[in-house]
């Protein structure tokens, strides 16, 4: 018998933590996989004639924007790393142990430790991420879904309609609760 956890995030904070981590440069250099299977599609898509050619010769600058992210997305280029979770994590058709939340990492880690009898090994994951060391991706995702357009917005929502629904997500990122999920409390 196995025990079966899946973790959850806001699809849209998922969404720019992916931009972010596949099409921004890390440490000076651009991450080739991603560029090559998916930048190269994005920018041909979305820039004129000639912008791939340029893009390759110079690849430190003009890298793929948000707003051309979201124009790929809503054109079928999508990787795992981006895609609906239901898809991936099946919660549907899997029966989960436990059904986390990123944005509650450090309570469902130590609750899947305790059931696992290893609480004593835990290491909180805010001493582990070097994440949000200067912005958070709640504040970047929010400025850059305020700076796309509602017809932007309602098709990602769309994309991840599902996740919405079935992880009590709000799609409003000004929204005081934004990003956590809309759980009831179980009593």
């Amino acid at each position: 018998e196995y025990y079966k956890f899946v973790m959850f995030r806001h699809p849209f904070t998922r969404l720019v933590s992916a931009w972010r981590n596949k099409l921004l440069l890390a440490d000076g250099r651009i991450n080739k996989y991603f560029y090559k299977n998916y930048g190269i599609p994005i920018i041909i898509l979305t820039r004129c004639k000639g912008a791939e050619a340029a893009f390759l010769k110079n690849q430190t600058g003009n890298l793929v924007t948000f707003k051309e992210f979201v124009v790929g997305i809503k054109n079928g280029i999508v990787d795992r790393h981006w895609m609906p979770q239901s898809e991936i994590c099946q919660p549907c058709v899997v029966h989960y142990n436990h059904v986390g939340f990123f944005e509650y990492l450090n309570d469902d880690t130590n609750h899947i430790l305790v059931q696992l009898g290893v609480k004593d090994e835990v290491i909180k994951a805010d001493k582990v991420s070097t994440a949000g060391q200067t912005k958070s991706t709640t504040v970047i995702t929010q400025e850059l879904f305020n700076s796309l357009t509602n017809s932007d917005i309602d098709a990602l929502y769309e994309f991840y309609k599902r996740d919405f629904i079935l992880f009590g997500y709000d799609k409003d990122v000004n929204s005081p609760s934004f990003p956590f999920p809309g759980i009831p409390e179980i009593t």
